[in-house]
């Protein structure tokens, strides 16, 4: 072997048999070295001559040296970043596809040795052999020199699931091309990926499938982002067609409100905002808007994110809830008026009639108890539709062919309305039958034809509709006092003049009129609301200025057998009959207690008193099998009349009542019937209707005295 070194000047001076350099030139001297073996010696003995080089070769060999050493620097930078990297890497052979370096990250992060890595083909081992394609892949790397996977599924030794950003690329070493497999593990990125496209999906399935309108637009008001409620909301066919909308331009009413807002929303960096907004097809709804600024304090406004709800359904329940509380409010005090008022009516019209059948009154006398008379039963016509608004009015009942009284009733209206006005009845011949009072209900269709007859002075026509109708849940969720559920329709229809919308919100008050004065009480509808409702049903308006109107009432239709036509009329009786029975009268009205004493004394019966329920029933105790007939004032002090008659009915069965009344009292119920077996006088009352009602009660509880009475 030989050994080659350098020697400087100086040290060439030392040699012998070397050469001097000339003073000031400095020499280099290249020295061959052989090493020499001897025998018997322990050591070896080098021997050679220094050669002489050029001062060229000299700088060519330093400039290699740094060089090399920059390599090995490199070399050592290289290996130092490749065994402290944070992320895995696999170096291949290009050609064979073998496995020649691993990091000690990878070998920690797939849990091998590198020793069951090293050798082996990238598609042999235990993280890459069951990827799908991995040789064809590997193939394409040899082609394209890149290869790279997002998201690359790998298991461990252990058998546990990583992810994987993968990215090779081909460089050359040492003339040998070699593939760099870089390998980051993002199982954590990817399920954080993974849940947040789960929350994304779930919040988009709540956004798609929300029952309000959720939308997000810029402050400018251009919308960004529609849900499928909303569209539906404004009545458009897709979302496509919302986005293309400006929220203050084309949807507020008002657009210069829509402006305000959006200015107010960014100051405020909220949305709570009750606004009208128009649909596609013009109309006009009440959208509650509840949001907030999209950015923070301290950045601009990046556009609002706002959920809308449609609550015009809403109002108007709550207009109608206000204004049923309202008309309640009024029937109610009308109704306490109206009781106190029958009482003092009653008293009025009994004595007018008492005094009109004295035989020594002058003419002029009896003219000026007519009067009074017909003044007094004017009265108690107007406390009647007060009792009938406030639905405090004794019902007389019965299963009831409602086109049998429409078909009666046209007898009486075809002479109350003028010959250019046309009344047509347009009846379902299979209508339900339904269980109310046939003279209130014709008190409705006579109120509803005038109304219609005084809105067309010039001629038209009034249509008169029986129908069965099915009022679903929807229809039911706009009328707060509405079950779902079949119903007889009664329909009172006109092509007159018709009632503007806020007219129509009051059409139903008592004493709201829009008659001038002298044509109208303003209690005609009021009444016949009250009706309507204390028979189970309810009433609506459709009405437009110049296009007619349309009063619609349901009613509930009843099990019971369809009556016959002729069954729902009143019996026409023949005159009053005295009698000679013994009558308990129950009354706490003092003034008219002694009315009633002297009409029934006067027509020959015995008269018994009492101011109260508790009066009677000791009256009752002390006279048994003496009273035929207790007369008795429904609501008094200490007991009223249906109290009274349940503990005298207990003390003397198949006891018979006459039950008089200014008004239905809370003890019966607004809808209920009067007990089973009672007889019923509404105050105010003339004598000879008490008189008559008496006769009655008296001739069903004991038949064979009816003919101990005799003609008034």
């Amino acid at each position: 072997m030989t050994l080659q070194r350098r020697f400087g000047a100086s040290e060439l001076n030392g040699m012998t048999g070397a050469s001097s350099p000339k003073e000031g030139n400095p020499m280099w001297a290249l020295e061959s070295i052989n090493p020499m073996s001897d025998p018997g010696a322990t050591s070896q003995i080098s021997e050679g001559a220094p050669k002489e080089t050029t001062s060229s070769q000299k700088i060519t060999e330093g400039i290699c040296n740094h060089q090399l050493q920059e390599l090995l620097n490199s070399e050592t930078h290289y290996r130092r970043v490749f065994e402290n990297a944070k992320d895995g890497i696999l170096i291949l052979d290009l050609a064979s596809g073998r496995i020649t370096d691993a990091n000690p990250f990878l070998i920690e992060m797939l849990g091998y040795t590198r020793s069951e890595l090293v050798g082996r083909r990238l598609w042999e081992i235990g993280p890459f052999k069951d990827i799908a394609a991995c040789r064809s892949a590997f193939t394409a790397l040899q082609t394209e020199g890149t290869m790279r996977y997002e998201d690359l599924p790998l298991e461990t030794k252990d058998g546990r699931g990583i992810n994987v950003e993968f990215v090779s690329n081909v460089y050359t070493v040492d003339r040998t091309l070699v593939a760099q497999c870089n390998i980051r593990d993002i199982t954590e990125r990817a399920r954080a990926a993974a849940a947040l496209k789960l929350s994304e999906t779930r919040h988009r399935s709540v956004f798609e499938g929300a029952a309000h309108g959720i939308f997000r637009c810029s402050v400018e008001g251009q919308f960004l982002d529609v849900n499928p409620a909303l569209v539906t909301m404004l009545g458009y066919g897709s979302p496509e067609e919302v986005l293309k909308l400006n929220v203050a331009r084309d949807l507020f009413v008002e657009p210069e409100e829509g402006l305000r807002l959006l200015c107010k929303w960014q100051a405020t960096g909220e949305v709570q905002d009750e606004v009208q907004w128009k649909r596609r097809d013009e109309h006009v709804i009440v959208v509650r808007l509840v949001g907030r600024v999209l950015g923070t304090k301290h950045q601009k406004a990046a556009g609002v994110e706002v959920i809308a709800e449609d609550i015009s359904e809403r109002r108007v329940l709550e207009r109608q809830l206000r204004q049923a509380l309202k008309i309640e409010a009024m029937g109610q005090l009308a109704g306490g008026m109206a009781h106190e008022f029958n009482n003092y009516l009653s008293i009025v019209m009994g004595y007018c009639e008492l005094l009109s059948e004295e035989a020594e009154a002058s003419e002029s006398e009896r003219q000026n108890v007519a009067e009074i008379k017909a003044a007094t039963q004017g009265a108690a016509s107007l406390t009647r539709q007060l009792l009938a608004l406030s639905r405090q009015q004794i019902l007389e009942t019965k299963v009831l062919d409602v086109n049998a009284v429409v078909r009666e009733t046209h007898k009486l209206l075809v002479r109350l309305i003028p010959r250019n006005i046309a009344l047509i009845p347009v009846l379902d011949a299979n209508l339900l039958p339904v269980k109310a009072d046939p003279a209130q209900i014709q008190q409705i269709l006579i109120n509803l034809v005038v109304n219609a007859r005084d809105a067309m002075p010039q001629g038209g026509k009034i249509t008169i509709e029986t129908a069965n109708v099915e009022l679903d849940e929807k229809y039911a969720s706009r009328h707060l006092d509405v079950q779902p559920g079949s119903y007889v329709m009664v329909a009172v229809c006109d092509n007159g003049s018709g009632i503007d919308e806020p007219t129509q919100t009051h059409i139903f008050e008592p004493f709201f009129t829009t008659k001038r004065a002298g044509r109208g009480t303003g209690l005609g509808l009021s009444t016949v609301n009250g009706i309507v409702r204390q028979s189970g049903g309810h009433i609506t308006v459709e009405s437009a200025l110049r296009e007619g109107t349309r009063f619609r009432m349901y009613l509930p239709p009843t099990e019971a057998t369809k009556p016959r036509e002729e069954e729902w009329k009143s019996p026409i009786r023949a005159a009053t009959l005295s009698g000679t029975e013994t009558v308990l009268v129950v009354e706490d009205e003092s003034a008219l207690r002694r009315l009633i004493s002297e009409v029934l004394v006067k027509r020959g019966y015995t008269v018994l008193t009492a101011e109260d329920g508790a009066q009677a029933i000791s009256i009752i105790q002390a006279t048994p099998n003496m009273i035929d007939l207790v007369i008795s004032d429904i609501m008094m002090p200490k007991m009223g009349g249906i109290e009274l008659r349940k503990r005298a009915t207990r003390m003397r069965p198949g006891m018979k009542f006459l039950l008089i009344s200014g008004c239905m009292e809370g003890e019966i119920g607004q809808t209920a019937p009067l007990p089973r077996g009672s007889f019923y006088v509404g105050k105010p009352f003339l004598p000879v209707e008490l008189a008559r009602q008496v006769r009655n009660a008296l001739n069903q509880s004991y038949p064979q005295r009816g003919s101990s009475g005799k003609i008034a």
